[in-house]
């Protein structure tokens, strides 16, 4: 029986995307250890954290959407800092956002009774509600894996802030970081999803406080996209298996047709040109947690995937990759948007930030979210051909994703 892997990027209030897919895949109202039960591994960088401890909540994914699209639920996610850091992050001099604010919402989420009803525990003896919030992961109230003997495996990555390195919360006993405690996590889960998604600098105030140590996002560890991280971890386990089915969710990627002396795109359409020197260079790698590595990480362990199976890894495998690529595309020679993202719908999509929390920019993402699942958005490929950003390997629309998916998982 192969290895069943569910992986959930990062990307702030852009991963409601996520949820639409499983939505779509498993039933809008799928409790979340339902879901969970369909895989024996499952990771969750940042916002893909936050996933995640929806579906440990048992939410169904209607839910979970609900947390990114609600204006109330967003803002307990969300929370802007006040005061005079509210005057300075106004000017997009300083963080947005607080970190101890969104510690109490994730704690409210965890612990609501009203969302999914608290999971019994024994504790001293007795039969007691169990606070998710503060249950340490090696406890977590999780279902069984579908191999149907252990429960589910569940980890999530953060950075240390002072050892500088990246730092795996386990379910479970582990090995596969170079920094790491071998057994599993005692943290509680509030803190962990709290670690993990605390993006530095310009979007929250401070290092969040996990089991008495700091830490920044997940994404500063290179696994914004935990894919790779979850393909090591699932080989670290005794007798690791090497037939693997990944199931790899994105928050969206952006890409510019390139400007090359064969190509000259149209102005709203062409890669931009961003503001050179020291200053420019900063904010472009402080984008790469978003793009490289994470976008490498869907090749890299495809192709390790491939070659334990004894496959090609020029050939479509085990691992789906489901992430909306927010592109132009060409077409006999001209770059044109897509159907979804035609009317300058492509410009208004580009330029939204990460933390894109405005109602009107969660709508914006929403109805991209059913453009591509409805063929109008390409999907993105694990290898994407330049300068013709075609896809070379993988799947380039949903559709294709999603079938190769349900083939693998009724095979």
């Amino acid at each position: 029986m192969s290895y069943r892997i569910l992986t959930l990027d990062g990307g702030g209030p852009w991963a409601l995307l996520e949820a639409m897919v499983l939505a779509d895949l498993y039933g809008s109202d799928t409790p979340g250890h339902d879901i969970l039960a369909e895989f024996d591994l499952a990771a969750g960088t940042s916002a893909g954290a936050i996933v995640l401890g929806g579906l440990i909540k048992n939410l169904t994914p209607a839910q979970i959407l609900d947390m990114f699209v609600d204006d109330t639920r967003r803002g307990t996610l969300f929370v802007k800092v006040d005061g005079l850091d509210r005057l300075v992050a106004d000017l997009d001099l300083g963080p947005q956002y607080s970190t101890q604010g969104k510690l109490a919402g994730l704690t409210a989420m965890l612990d609501d009774p009203s969302l999914a009803p608290p999971t019994p525990a024994t504790v001293d003896g007795q039969v007691r509600p169990l606070a998710l919030s503060a249950c340490p992961m090696a406890r977590l109230p999780l279902p069984l894996a579908r191999r149907g003997t252990l429960p589910v495996k569940v980890f999530i990555p953060a950075f240390d802030y002072a050892q500088r390195r990246a730092m795996t919360f386990r379910s479970y006993a582990g090995l596969a970081t170079a920094v790491t405690e071998p057994q599993a996590s005692t943290a509680p889960l509030a803190e962990v999803i709290n670690a993990s998604s605390t993006a530095p600098v310009a979007f929250f105030d401070e290092p969040a406080r996990c089991d008495g140590r700091l830490y920044w996002d997940g994404g500063v560890t290179g696994c914004n996209n935990p894919v790779m991280l979850a393909v090591m971890e699932a080989l670290a386990q005794p007798g690791g298996d090497t037939d693997l089915k990944i199931l790899s969710l994105g928050s969206g990627t952006t890409r510019h047709a390139p400007v090359t002396s064969t190509s000259q795109p149209p102005d709203d359409l062409a890669e931009p040109v961003g503001m050179r020197g020291t200053l420019g260079d900063l904010s472009l790698l402080a984008q790469t947690t978003l793009d490289d590595p994470p976008d490498t990480a869907s090749l890299d362990a495809h192709i390790l995937a491939q070659r334990l199976a004894g496959r090609d890894p020029a050939a479509p495998g085990g691992l789906v990759r489901l992430n909306v690529s927010v592109q132009p595309v060409l077409d006999s020679g001209v770059w044109k948007a897509p159907p979804g993202l035609a009317d300058g719908r492509f410009v208004q999509v580009a330029a939204l930030p990460a933390d894109a929390v405005a109602p009107a920019q969660i709508a914006l993402i929403q109805q991209l979210g059913r453009d591509w699942m409805a063929g109008d958005v390409p999907n993105q490929p694990l290898i994407t051909r330049l300068p013709q950003l075609d896809c070379v390997l993988g799947d380039g629309t949903y559709a294709e994703a999603k079938a190769r998916w349900v083939a693998l998982t009724q095979g």
